[in-house]
């Protein structure tokens, strides 16, 4: 015969089980609430990186176009200073083929320095005369 007895739960093991599936949903939501928290979090940190990388993108490019520049004219000062060079060159070897054996007084030899120092001298730079000049 069958026994009248089926299944039977007790009270406390249902509240039990009740409490226990309740605490694991509860679980369930605070570890997907962190999880959301969590992604907010990164999506604000990864939106920041992004503004300071296009900050930086921008001043790397303003630093490239100051250093282009800069080289440009470094490339221009130094071809200014060869050609002066190469003037003072040309120049001192004209004056010394035009007066090969002459020997000059201590006076005629300032002035021709002076006036070789007149024909070099940069545009704009202040007369010097031989008054100017002291021992």
């Amino acid at each position: 015969m069958i026994d009248g007895r089926t299944n039977i739960v007790h009270p406390s093991e249902e509240t039990k089980a009740e409490h226990t599936l309740e605490g694991l949903a509860m679980a369930g939501v605070s570890a997907i609430q962190r999880l959301v928290s969590e992604r907010d979090d990164l999506r604000l940190r990864v939106n920041t990186q992004e503004g300071d990388l296009t900050h930086l993108v921008a001043a790397n490019m303003e630093l490239r176009r100051c250093i282009i520049s800069i080289r440009q004219h470094y490339i221009e000062l130094a071809t200014k200073v060869l050609a002066q060079l190469e003037q003072f060159d040309h120049e001192t070897r004209d004056t010394i083929q035009e007066r090969p054996n002459r020997s000059f007084d201590a006076r005629a030899q300032d002035e021709n320095l002076v006036s070789l120092a007149h024909r070099l001298k940069p545009t704009g730079a202040r007369q010097t005369s031989l008054g100017d000049l002291s021992d």
